[in-house]
Order: C-alpha cells, then structure tokens, then sequence
C-alpha cells in the first residue's frame, strides 16, 4: 500500500514538473516589439553614443570657463656666468643666471613657480556655434537610435510572419497527412477484407510518408525563423510560442499618403547630417575672427645667485633671494595665414552640405516608389488572397463529395489521389497568397517607416 502512494506520488510530482515546463508565453507582435527593443545591444551601443555625445556637450560648455595653469620648478645646476644657464621652466616666467665673472663652473639651486588666468572671454561666436553643433551630433545620434530600432522592428516582423507563414504551411501539410492517414486506414481494412487491391494501400502509404517528410521541412523551417526571433527578442525559442491566429486576420487597409514617407527614420538621419553639416559651416566661418583673452598671473622666482652676483650652492638658497610677481592684461590673438584657408574649408563645408542634400533627396525618391510599388502590389494580392480562398474553399468541398464516392466505390483511388493533390496546391496557394498579402503590408510599413501600419491591418 506504501508503494502504491509512493508511486502515485512520483507520478503526481512529474506530471506536476512536465506541465510547468511545457507552459510557454505566447507573444502577439507588439509583445516581440517589446522584447526586441528591451533586449537587444545594439540599442544599447546606439544609447551609449548619445551619451558620449552629451558629454562632450559638456565639453565644449566647459570651454567657455578660463584655463588656469600652475607650473614650478626647483632644480640644481650648473652657472658658467652666462645669464639664463640654469634650466628654464617653459612658460610666462623664466630665470637668469649669475653676472659676476667666476674663476671656475659651480652650481645653485633655482626656484620658478607660477599660475597663469587666460580667459579666452570673446571669440566672436564660435564657441556657441560650436554649442549648436554639439546639439546637432546629439540629434544625429538619437534619429540613429531610431532608425536602429525601426530595422529591428522590421527584420522582427518579418520573422514574425515567416514564423506564421511556416506554421500555416505546417498545418496544411499535417491536414494532408491526417487525410492519408484516414484512407490508409480504410484501404487497410477494405483489402483485409478482399474489397481492394493490395497496390491501394501501398500507393497510398507512399503518400503518407510524403506528407511527414513535408511536415518535417516546415518544422524545420519554422524552428529556424523562431530561433532567430528568439535570437532578437533575447530568450531561448523554447520559452516563448506565437499568436498564429493574426495570420488569417489581415484587413484591407494602407496609407495612401506621400507626405508619410518624409517622416522615415532613414530620411531623418539624414535630415540630422544636414543640420549638423550646416552646423559646422557656421563654425567654420566663425574661424577667421581673433580671440580676446583676460591674461593674469603670479608668480614666486628665486635663485641661489646673490644680489651681488655670488653663488650659493645652497639647495634652500633660493628661497632666501626670491621675489613674487604678477601681471594682468588683455591679449589678442588672431591667425592671418587661417584667412586663406579658411575660404577652403567653407568651401569643403558647402560640398559636404550639399551632398547630404542630395543623399536625402535621392533617399526620398527611392522610398515614394518603394511604398508606390508596394501599395500598387498589395491591391493586387489583396484579388490574388480572394481568389485563392475561394479555390480553396471550393477544393475542400469537392474532396470531401469525392471522398464518399471513393468509399461507396464509385471512382478509383488515382482519382482520389488528384483530388487531393488538388486541394492540396490550393491550399498551399491560399498560404503563399497570405504570406504574400503580409509581405506587401511589411513593404508598406518598411517604406513608410511606421510599424503601426502593420497592427492597423490586423483585425481584432
């Protein structure tokens, strides 16, 4: 009795785990959007950009701010009584040497030090036309982000609709092999019983392996498309199943508009070069004006040379003879050699300018017949769809009639068996033709640049 409640336990506790790990979740479309834009690096690397963009906004704000250095030496050297032997430090203050004849080389100590204020406090613009360009790549860098978000929408709904399209094809051909294997079983039984040819049931169990075998390359095929969404989405194709049912669910529905077509991603990435390209011309013409700076500075200089030209080698002498210093002023700085070339760089500015003008002048022409060909070519399928479901329709109740003669023994089996071949090309036409109705609605919206073209279309 204990191992039978054991026993029935296990059982309980597997068929528990089983029915736990078979749940899957089931994703419509804006459900796989979801996860794509959620989950995939690309989007991140394209984040990450607009974020370095901020940052060397800041840059450029923080140029705005003077530049203050600070500089010291103490050094220890030779004096050959020659004024500035010792080492000098670079800068705004430098040293001197000793100038009283002496009867052999000796050393000292030296003593520098400084800080220097320059505020380069008037450039005449281009520092807030370098702003406007830094806000330019930050533009640049968001309509990218974008655009990368609509190519992944796009590459998802297509692999969306694969996916359908596979599972609809796998339908039909597991709707063939249930009906050959219906009349396998009849023939069977019939030529058991001496009421048909034994060559019946092999003919027709041929044709049930056929079936499998194309069962097998849709799963195949389906597999393969749900592996790569799973693949975009970030989790394993074994954890999530799809809403096949939006397959039949296509509305005759589009946007029969040009203006929609400038709103593209792509269009406004290049709309965004422009902006920026503009953005550096202006700052290229800002160059050819000076700087205006605020200088101030101190200074503390000593040296191990007394005021009566004596060395002391000493290494704190420096700091017994050392005097501070400051000066304040204003400088202009204004390169004339730049004139000339700058009239270059204007010039390599407006090209750039206009080529990115053609590039989305040449991308707008390209998308409106794109989305021209695409609306033309889904009117098109739209006839070929209804067709289609009529001949399929249509197929399904002439083998369902022929099926009964085939049983009552009025028309033989080879004519069965074209009946089904019948009904089963039109059924898999009925499938292409919906796929293809769903390929032209992906055109629609892949040109267009809104995936909300594509849900609009799908009736509830």
């Amino acid at each position: 009795m204990k191992f039978k409640i054991l026993a029935s336990a296990a059982v309980s506790l597997l068929l528990g785990t089983h029915t736990a790990f078979s749940q899957k979740t089931t994703y419509t479309l804006p459900d796989v959007w979801h996860r794509v834009l959620q989950h995939y690096p690309s989007l991140t690397a394209r984040k990450e950009a607009i974020e370095v963009q901020a940052l060397k906004k800041d840059l450029t704000r923080q140029a705005f701010l003077p530049d203050i250095s600070v500089q010291a030496q103490h050094s220890y050297g030779s004096v050959k009584n020659i004024p500035g032997s010792f080492f000098p430090l670079p800068g705004l203050f430098t040293t001197t040497g000793g100038n009283k004849p002496q009867a052999a080389a000796t050393a000292g100590a030296n003593l520098n030090t400084s800080a220097v204020l320059q505020w380069n406090f008037l450039q005449f613009g281009r520092r807030q036309k370098a702003m406007e360009a830094a806000d330019a790549a930050i533009d640049w860098s968001n309509a990218m982000l974008k655009q990368e978000e609509w190519k992944l929408l796009v590459a998802a709904s297509k692999l969306y609709v694969a996916t359908l399209a596979t599972t609809a094809a796998l339908e039909v051909a597991q709707a063939d092999t249930r009906r050959f294997a219906t009349l396998l079983e009849l023939v069977q039984a019939q030529a058991s019983a001496g009421l048909r040819p034994g060559a019946d049931t092999l003919l027709l169990k041929a044709s049930y392996l056929q079936s499998k075998a194309a069962e097998h390359d849709h799963i195949a095929e389906r597999r393969k498309a749900l592996e790569q969404l799973g693949a975009l989405m970030g989790e394993s194709s074994a954890a999530f199943s799809l809403d096949t049912t939006a397959f039949h669910q296509l509305a005759q529905t589009s946007i029969s508009t040009s203006d929609a077509v400038q709103q593209h991603p792509y269009l406004q990435v290049l709309d965004k070069e422009i902006r920026g390209a503009e953005a550096g011309q202006a700052l290229v013409k800002k160059e050819v004006y000076p700087t205006v700076s605020l200088l101030a500075g101190v200074g503390l200089k000593g040296s191990g040379i007394a005021a009566d030209g004596t060395m002391h080698k000493n290494i704190g002498a420096p700091w017994r003879h050392a005097s501070g210093t400051y000066l304040a002023g204003i400088g202009l700085t204004w390169n004339f050699s730049s004139l000339y070339q700058n009239r270059t760089k204007q010039a390599v500015a407006n090209r750039t300018i206009a080529i990115a003008k053609a590039e989305k002048e040449a991308a707008a022409i390209e998308l409106g017949a794109q989305y021209a060909a695409a609306l033309s070519s889904w009117h098109e399928q739209q006839q070929k769809l209804a067709g289609a479901l009529a001949a399929r329709n249509a197929s399904r109740a002439a083998y369902d009639l022929y099926e009964v003669r085939y049983q009552s023994g009025h028309i033989s089996l080879i004519e069965l068996l074209q009946l089904q071949k019948a009904l089963q090309e039109t059924e898999r036409a009925y499938v292409t033709a919906l796929q293809g109705n769903w390929n032209e609605l992906l055109q629609q919206a892949e040109t267009l640049g809104d995936p909300a073209l594509i849900l609009t279309a799908i009736k509830p």
